[in-house]
């Protein structure tokens, strides 16, 4: 349930390329509780926007955990595994850092940061393409995440956060 300011997430989720991803990762997040009926803005947007991708990256992160000691798993997918785990730390660590740079009103860290959360998406499947007789076990995780972070970097341009 969007509250106020559902007309600047939809305006800027228009701006995304997975519009129907924006909004209903956006629509699942906790709203804020705006002081003064206050609007929601563009940074709010985003705020909500990398919230998202921080849920998926724990839920990833808790299943290439499980995938990784679980005895079925095949032996040489386990280090690949374990570099999705960090991987996907490496994300949440991307965004506190992208958070502090927004809240900060730093442009071009705020960029660089989402720049590096989709490149920590990318580090998660590379492990598995590099041996090409592994499952890519990690596939339909990262290809979301790799949407969520792609909206957060569009909706960060059109609001002229980076």
């Amino acid at each position: 349930p969007i509250a106020p300011g559902a007309d600047i997430v939809r305006s800027l989720c228009l701006k995304t390329d997975y519009p129907d991803l924006c909004f209903s990762s956006i629509a699942k997040q906790p709203q804020p509780q705006l002081p003064g009926g206050k609007r929601l803005d563009g940074a709010g947007v985003l705020r909500l926007a990398m919230s998202a991708v921080r849920a998926k990256a724990a839920e990833a992160k808790a299943a290439a955990a499980a995938l990784a000691n679980d005895p079925k798993t095949q032996p040489l997918a386990r280090n690949p595994l374990h570099d999705c785990v960090e991987s996907f730390d490496d994300i949440a660590y991307s965004l506190d850092q992208a958070q502090k740079a927004l809240a900060g009103g730093d442009r071009d860290t705020t960029g660089t940061m989402l720049d590096t959360v989709r490149t920590d998406v990318d580090t998660c499947d590379q492990g598995f393409e590099e041996r090409e007789e592994l499952t890519p076990v990690m596939a339909k995780h990262d290809a979301e995440l790799a949407k969520l972070s792609s909206n957060c970097l569009a909706i960060a341009t059109a609001a002229g956060l980076r």
